[in-house]
């Protein structure tokens, strides 16, 4: 891109304030990640599965032999035993051991400060708003104001107030890409999070792939055992529910991208888009910049996609070498 500065610096530290360590334990191995606040999330898996508020995610190893009748009960388990909250944890399941774990953290300060050329067609791709002009009101549910106003000691602002559709292409036109909606002027709290626009994003990923699979293709029985490939993406930034699930489709292409140039194949030689028990989790700060769109024209989605592709590559090619030296 024709920028003065590089717009997207790979960090060291992880989005969201987490920390993240692999623990052992007389159970196995896992991946603990602790968030100062709860996060919102949506996740595949049925541990802290579908929407919810979470500040520990764990993506745990089990042999591949693992077959349990009641899952659910079984992992609660596991997290009594770890020392960990349930109703706080949510979880991913993975027989990929965790030294073949891959990540990335990625940082990008204010968006809007950029300077890009006008012939450079993938910068302009990041900054189109065209999907951004839309009239969305955004109504906080009464869980989430729960949680904020529990944990966070301060009410939950989010999406107080219809915009016109003038409104927000205004608003969108101050900030170009998932513009940042107005905060009220006595809300303080609102204003410093508004004030805020940088996007920070992380992924986590284990790439295993002895059961590879092609999305429409049919599989035998046999094959659906615990491979797996397991994406974990943090965002610092607040994400209505069609961003979180666009973000669910961004993290999922990446995926299929990097196995692709991993040159993962079915016997057949057609490209695999995963494995027959993958799993996905997106967790979001829900403070600062508003997303409202996380595909892949967005600054959001260029984020996610390339954190994991980058995550998913590392820990693909720890995979393809274990094969190797098996």
């Amino acid at each position: 891109m024709n920028t003065q500065e590089p717009l997207i610096q790979t960090v060291s530290r992880p989005a969201a304030g987490i920390s993240a360590a692999v623990n052992e334990g007389a159970a196995g191995s896992y991946l603990l990640l602790e968030a100062p606040s709860p996060l919102r999330t949506l996740s595949s898996a049925p541990w802290g599965g579908g929407f919810g508020y979470h500040r520990t995610i764990i993506n745990r190893k089990v042999d591949k032999t693992y077959a349990c009748g009641d899952p659910v009960t079984e992992m609660n388990g596991f997290l009594e035993a770890a020392g960990l909250n349930s109703e706080e944890t949510a979880c991913l399941l993975t027989s990929v051991h965790m030294s073949g774990l891959g990540q990335s953290h990625l940082r990008m300060d204010d968006p809007a400060s950029a300077k890009v050329g006008a012939d450079d067609e993938a910068a302009r791709s990041l900054f189109d708003t065209s999907d951004s002009k839309l009239d969305v009101s955004l109504q906080a549910d009464r869980e989430a104001q729960s949680f904020f106003e529990t944990f966070d000691g301060r009410p939950d602002t989010r999406g107080r107030g219809k915009a016109s559709l003038s409104a927000a292409a205004d608003r969108d036109s101050e900030n170009p890409v998932n513009g940042i909606g107005a905060a009220e002027p006595n809300d303080a709290t609102a204003a410093a999070a508004a004030a805020d626009t940088g996007i920070a994003v992380s992924a986590w990923v284990t790439v295993g792939y002895s059961n590879m699979a092609r999305a429409g293709r049919g599989l035998p029985v046999s094959a659906l055992f615990p491979g797996t490939i397991n994406i974990i993406v943090a965002v610092e930034g607040e994400l209505t529910d069609e961003a979180m699930v666009n973000a669910v489709i961004t993290a999922t292409e990446a995926k299929a991208a990097a196995l692709q140039d991993l040159g993962v194949a079915l016997e057949d030689g057609s490209g695999a888009t995963g494995t027959t028990t993958d799993a996905v989790l997106i967790a979001s700060t829900q403070r600062g910049r508003l997303h409202r769109y996380a595909g892949t024209a967005t600054y959001l989605g260029h984020m996610i996609g390339r954190s994991v592709y980058e995550a998913a590559m590392q820990s693909g090619m720890a995979y393809k070498k274990a094969l190797a030296l098996s």
